[in-house]
């Protein structure tokens, strides 16, 4: 009987890369960073980031979009008993930010979805977080009620860098309380990028191309690992 109760319970595979076809998964190792928007404490190169940096991931504003120089990130995760921290590196050739709270998404802002590994429509399985490199935040999603608000368990610092911007955060995932955080686990992730040269946004990139809330076919992977990051040289920025 518990083989059948297993079975039925087996939770969607991850979505895809729309160019590649590879399956979307990362590994999240453990560790702990001081979040002041500098990664020197970070070992990037031991790390398999989320990457967003080709046309096929453009869910909007394919005409506006002329290479990853323009728009595309690498997300970095990391977690411990406490926080999920991000290590967001975007290019981007020209910063604008010209909105505040609950509508930063509609400029150049930085958006991270954890959800349940459910292939489900709507807002009903997934917690929606935003930043920006002015340190804005918000919560839009919340699978516990309490979303549209500026998340105080939410720590965010960026720096300009001489292609596009740093953010640096840390949640206190204790507070996605409808998830699983403990090592073997996977949750869902979706990283997006939002973007504008001068006004309302213009390009929407995602990792798995699809709407950013769009979750009916599946986010990618994250999978909680028990491993610790191994410390090593800071990247030469």
């Amino acid at each position: 009987a518990m083989l059948s109760l297993s079975v039925a319970m087996a939770q969607d595979p991850p979505a895809v890369h729309p160019k590649s076809g590879e399956e979307l998964v990362i590994d999240c190792l453990r560790g702990t960073v001081t979040v002041d928007g500098d990664l020197s404490d970070w070992n990037l190169s031991a790390m398999t980031p989320a990457v967003l940096d080709v046309a096929e991931q453009l869910n909007s504003g394919q005409a506006s979009w002329d290479n990853v120089g323009d728009l595309g990130a690498e997300f970095y995760v990391l977690w411990d008993d406490v926080n999920i921290y991000m290590a967001v590196v975007v290019t981007d050739d020209k910063l604008s930010q010209n909105k505040t709270g609950g509508d930063i998404w509609n400029a150049d802002a930085v958006e991270v979805f954890f959800s349940t590994l459910n292939a489900v429509g709507g807002c009903t399985e997934h917690y929606q977080y935003g930043f920006d490199f002015k340190e804005q935040k918000w919560n839009w999603c919340n699978m516990d009620g309490s979303g549209a608000t500026e998340p105080a368990y939410l720590e965010v610092a960026s720096s300009v860098t001489g292609d596009g911007y740093i953010c640096e955060v840390a949640i206190e995932h204790g507070q996605m309380q409808s998830l699983d955080f403990s090592a073997g686990n996977t949750i869902g992730f979706h990283p997006v990028l939002d973007d504008t040269d001068n006004g309302d946004r213009e390009i929407q990139m995602t990792w798995t191309s699809r709407e950013a809330h769009d979750q009916s076919p599946g986010y990618g992977h994250l999978t909680l690992s028990d491993a610790e990051l191994s410390p090593g040289n800071p990247p030469d920025w």
